[in-house]
């Protein structure tokens, strides 16, 4: 087996020429250096160098080695810069599961701006509901998590970094949109566009209407957020929509709020990683990223 700092020191030797050159490149006395090399070459069974007056010429078997030599550390080089640049956030990848409506709504304008300043950073995004999202950090499928609400999974790390606002909405034309309802039982009888079991959406609606008269009420249940707007836009019945995925349709009119004030919700929107987990430096400043551009964001 090759002893790498004797190749190290060949190396110098072979690129600087003399043994006066190399010993001031590696910080090693020359009779050291020069006693190194014959131990090197004793050991290899061939000669490395001619010595001559002005310096040092490679052999045959000495070219052949360079060339390896020259090989090996310059992917030693490379793969100090690249480890460099992972230690600096700047090179890396990382995967990110995503709840509907954060994934939807929020992580696509995080991303942009996050590789307009790390561009050499891969990032694999998965969208799905908070529970798969969860279950997806907890078996290392997935690196960073955003949900919206609680996991309720052991060993997970969570924090909240925004908190949104869940409102009951119908379309501007549904027979609702126009009266002014302070009581549950006014809107018995309306189909309610639900997100699937295992939404955290849908795990607040399930708690808030149990027990009312809507409890009962016939359900339409879509997998995600964009599918439940849409269903809400064409007079499919009540939805419980994020204001930030119906801003703009609140602000022309084609969703209206209705019901009274204890169907609207708030919930708490988290980053999840696993306890104790390793974060790879991008990854770490992505989340720092995202922490800076919500600061302050809470539900209107």
């Amino acid at each position: 087996m090759l002893n790498l700092h004797h190749l190290a020191v060949f190396h110098a030797v072979a690129r600087t020429g003399s043994v006066s050159a190399a010993s001031a490149e590696m910080r090693i006395s020359q009779p050291a250096l020069s006693r190194e090399l014959r131990a090197f070459e004793a050991r290899l069974g061939v000669t490395l160098f001619e010595r001559h007056a002005r310096g040092m010429a490679l052999t045959e078997p000495g070219c052949l080695l360079a060339g390896y030599a020259d090989r090996l550390f310059h992917i030693e080089a490379e793969a100090r810069a690249v480890m460099a640049a992972v230690a600096k956030a700047r090179r890396g990848r990382f995967t990110v599961g995503a709840s509907n409506t954060i994934g939807t709504y929020l992580l696509p304008h995080w991303l942009a701006a996050f590789h307009r300043e790390f561009e050499d950073v891969d990032v694999a995004v998965r969208v799905d509901n908070t529970r798969h999202v969860a279950e997806g950090v907890a078996d290392m499928r997935y690196l960073i998590g955003f949900v919206e609400g609680q996991t309720h999974i052991d060993g997970l790390e969570e924090s909240t970094f925004a908190t949104d606002q869940i409102v009951p909405v119908v379309a501007a034309t549904h027979r609702l949109a126009a009266r002014s309802i302070a009581r549950l039982r006014d809107l018995a009888g309306a189909t309610l566009l639900l997100r699937e079991p295992g939404s955290g959406t849908r795990e607040q609606v399930d708690r808030r209407i149990a027990g009312t008269a809507l409890a009962d009420a016939r359900c339409l249940e879509w997998t995600n957020t964009e599918a439940v707007k849409q269903a809400a836009l064409a007079g499919g019945g009540i939805a419980w929509l994020p204001r930030i995925a119906i801003a703009n349709e609140l602000a022309i009119g084609a969703l209206v709020i209705v019901g009274p004030d204890s169907l609207q919700l708030t919930r708490e929107l988290r980053i999840v990683t696993r306890a104790n987990g390793y974060l790879p430096p991008a990854a770490a400043a992505f989340i720092e990223r995202v922490q800076a551009a919500t600061s302050g964001v809470r539900a209107e």
